[in-house]
């Protein structure tokens, strides 16, 4: 029976529409020529005329926003299995060869994760291209366009983050600076039109919404000069951020979720699917899993860690990976970006939100970028305080950066900010957190990939593209 279709069903279905009805402009010439083959309508379609509609503004945005939702979950999860947070406990062999770091762009968890990303990114520039034509004037100070912009902003930076390179609208691929620096710009667009929408704001959660996106894209565009080297530029929009804000990407923090909306994908990588994560069977500390949905377990170097941000069950499980040294492994509760995180531990749940963009992540920002100074051990203290984690040890400045880096691994665990994390600790300061040697514990080894190539599809599709991506 199908379900029932719900307004936010629709926003993403007409979002999906909205690209399928911008790329049939393009192809006007070929249906001239092959008129008898295409003119049979697609109900898949929404009219091109039909896009620009000012009364479907509302549901292009709330449709780019659900393709931007589960591009994010995506990201993470598959990111974070190619970084060294988590490991493959799927018998799969898809999910052991990104985990091994041996894998080429035919991969499907390759496409898997760069499809959503640019479908995020594409929905998100096509809505704001739409709202300004269609707003005028009004646009530039339209909260809606400063999201979308932003939105898209992201999009590049979690693609810069995750692979080696990439095209933007069939260009040739750039390279991961080129897409952060591509980024800033898309964040400071998104800046001056916040700041316009907040001063144009005549009721309180008007200027509440303007603050939000301002703060989104002050956050976005540090992390994205943090990224590309630009230190300075990284302390200056972090610098603005509150303390307090924090900016979530929302699923659904009821269960059970509505059918055909994201979900968090790491609940279904942790338990049953139409459960809370949970599976039957008894333990002793009342949390079971079933070895029939566990995908991934926490990797060795965040065990142990006795960590409220980062709760782990205390028992271990057994997994579906038949390779040798995994015959069971220690199960992610709730991590700290998560939406109904306690410091005691629960289950990943199917709505649960994640933290995308926050103060605290502004904050590691500046600490990071002003290097190994007093303020960057009085940040720490006090970040260690908040989890009774004792005073820092670090004296010189390489082991407070050090002392941070590992602060920061606990915060933003498994909400998508490793791999960019690792990367750039290799590319800006010659330190390799990469798993290498045996994989597990043999015979196989671990491979050198440290980002995605760009996928076949894309590669065969796009003549910008070279033939080896």
């Amino acid at each position: 029976m199908t379900p029932p279709m719900t307004r936010a069903t629709t926003a993403h279905l007409l979002a999906r529409r909205a690209a399928a009805g911008a790329l049939l402009v393009g192809a006007a010439g070929a249906a001239t020529a092959c008129n008898d083959f295409l003119s049979v309508k697609n109900p898949g379609a929404e009219p091109i005329e039909r896009i620009g509609d000012p009364t479907n503004a509302n549901l292009l945005v709330n449709g780019a926003i659900a393709e931007f939702q589960t591009a994010v979950g995506t990201t993470a999860l598959y990111g974070n299995d190619l970084s060294d947070e988590i490991t493959a406990a799927h018998s799969n062999n898809s999910y052991r060869d990104l985990d091994r770091r041996v894998f080429d762009n035919s991969l499907d968890l390759v496409a898997l994760t760069y499809n959503p990303l640019q479908r995020a990114r594409f929905a998100a520039d096509t809505t704001a291209t739409i709202l300004i034509k269609n707003g005028g004037a009004a646009a530039g100070s339209d909260a809606r366009v400063a999201r979308m912009l932003s939105f898209s902003g992201y999009s590049m930076v979690m693609l810069a983050e995750t692979f080696c390179s990439a095209p933007i609208n069939v260009s040739a691929p750039y390279t991961p600076k080129q897409l952060f620096e591509m980024s800033i710009v898309k964040f400071d667009s998104a800046i001056t039109i916040a700041k316009a929408a907040k001063a144009a704001a005549t009721t309180t959660g008007a200027t509440a919404q303007a603050d939000s996106m301002l703060n989104l894209a002050l956050v976005g565009a540090a992390r994205a000069s943090l990224g590309a080297g630009n230190k300075a530029k990284a302390i200056e929009y972090a610098q603005q951020v509150p303390a307090a804000f924090e900016f979530r990407v929302n699923y659904n923090e009821g269960i059970p979720t509505t059918p055909g909306l994201p979900v968090n994908p790491f609940w279904n990588a942790t338990g049953v699917p139409g459960t809370p994560g949970l599976a039957v069977g008894n333990s002793s500390d009342g949390i079971a899993f079933s070895s029939a949905a566990l995908w991934y377990i926490v990797a060795t170097p965040f065990q142990g860690l006795n960590d409220p941000r980062m709760p782990i069950t205390s028992k271990t499980v057994s997994t579906m990976n038949s390779t040798p040294g995994l015959a069971t492994g220690y199960v992610p509760l709730k991590p700290r970006s998560f939406g109904g995180w306690t410091a005691a531990g629960t289950p990943i749940t199917p709505g649960a939100s994640i933290r995308i963009a926050s103060g605290i992540e502004a904050q590691y920002i500046v600490a990071e970028a002003q290097g190994g100074t007093a303020a960057t051990l009085a940040f720490i203290n006090a970040e260690r305080a908040k989890y009774n984690k004792g005073v820092s040890p670090a004296v010189t400045a390489d082991e407070i950066l050090a002392d941070l880096r590992d602060q920061r691994r606990r915060e933003f665990f498994l909400d998508g900010h490793r791999l960019g994390d690792i990367r750039r600790y290799k590319e800006q300061y010659g330190i390799n957190f990469f798993p290498t040697g045996l994989y597990l514990t043999g015979p196989t080894t671990y491979g050198s990939a440290e980002c995605m190539p760009i996928p076949v599809a894309e590669v065969n599709s796009n003549p910008n593209v070279p033939a080896g991506g």
